[in-house]
């Protein structure tokens, strides 16, 4: 009967290793590192699968522009280098620098709350940073400092942002061809239909893999903030008609100040996500949302088994997967994402207690 038992123990601990094993797999994290103080982080991975993080730091009256890079997956970080100091950068709820690659560079923006929103471009090299060029070309109307940058083919960079040269906050944007060196024209997206659109919320942008321009806004029409969404098949010049995301009103006299997140596939299937009232939503332009839980700030990256959607909430950062992959991520608050075709990995940087944190999924 002793042996018995005895075996028995013996087949079931190989089990219950596996088991463990592929619990804490299933977590889906590999490790966390602490990079620097700072606040708003931002993330890119480039073709060759360097990572760049630009962040934003407070000290003082001053706020001050950081930039790091790995080009070990995450391993180890280059020492943080100081961009510039912008005394009034938007640095909370969306605000603060924004980050993407090109072929050629690594393209920042930053905006602040004298109304202007600047871009800086780097080859890569240590010291190659430009000085910063301003890509707003009326003066002093993006205020609320809050924009996002996505890359197409080349070197081009598209941003959007908020902005009030028409009396109230509405939607505009501009292109780059050169990786942000130069900029064309503002570009009206879109005018709010009643007194522009929600003040305190930041717009996404993303280009696709069929090269086209996604951008999401939350608008506000009778009362509502809802999430809408605008296409462009020619980088900006011409956009479809504002559709509403969702099927449900988030009637609020207010700003929710968060914007969510799109991402696409590379055949162009898109995925938002986004807050109403105290619930996180991931919805596909014409389809019905879907709640994925509750928090703030969402984020969302496209892997090759799907999306994977980052929140917060109460402090903890949870995800959600394909197939139903959930769970903790760590403490903390503002998650970014980012993907690395080169390793086959997602990275995620966030706020801990002041400190910019990052990580990396399997």
């Amino acid at each position: 009967m002793f042996l018995r038992k005895l075996l028995i123990v013996l087949f079931m601990v190989p089990l219950l290793l596996a088991t463990i094993k592929e619990k804490r797999q299933s977590a889906g994290v590999i490790s966390e590192k602490e990079l620097a103080v700072g606040a708003q982080p931002q993330i890119a991975v480039d073709s060759k699968g360097t990572i760049h993080i630009a962040y934003g730091l407070k000290n003082g009256n001053d706020r001050l522009l950081y930039y790091i890079f790995s080009k070990d997956s995450g391993k180890s970080f280059s020492a943080p280098s100081l961009l510039g100091k912008f005394p009034q950068m938007g640095l909370g709820m969306g605000r603060g620098p924004q980050i993407t690659t090109t072929k050629d560079f690594v393209t920042v923006t930053v905006g602040d709350h004298h109304g202007n929103l600047y871009a800086l471009r780097s080859s890569g090299g240590p010291g190659s940073w430009s000085a910063p060029v301003k890509i707003n070309d009326k003066d002093s109307t993006a205020k609320e400092a809050l924009s996002e940058i996505c890359a197409g083919s080349g070197n081009l960079v598209y941003t959007a942002w908020l902005d009030t040269r028409l009396g109230n906050n509405n939607l505009f944007g501009a292109i780059s061809k050169d990786g942000g060196a130069t900029w064309g024209k503002n570009q009206l997206i879109y005018k709010g239909e009643q007194k522009g659109v929600c003040d305190c919320c930041k717009p996404s942008v993303f280009i696709d893999k069929t090269e086209v321009l996604h951008i999401m806004f939350r608008n506000k029409l009778d009362g509502a903030r809802n999430m809408y969404i605008v296409q462009s098949k020619d980088y900006g010049q011409h956009f479809s008609t504002a559709k509403k995301l969702g099927s449900t009103d988030f009637m609020i006299d207010g700003c929710p100040m968060d914007g969510g997140d799109i991402s696409a596939d590379g055949s162009g299937n898109v995925t938002t996500v986004w807050r109403r009232q105290t619930e996180v939503f991931e919805a596909k332009p014409g389809k019905q949302e879907v709640k994925i839980g509750t928090g703030n700030t969402p984020t969302v990256v496209e892997t090759r088994h799907g999306p994977l959607i980052v929140w917060h909430q109460n402090g903890e950062i949870l995800y959600r997967g394909s197939h139903g992959r959930e769970g903790r991520l760590a403490k903390g608050q503002f998650p970014k994402l980012a993907a690395s075709s080169v390793q086959d990995k997602i990275f995620c940087v966030y706020e801990q207690n002041d400190k910019i944190v990052f990580t990396t999924f399997q």
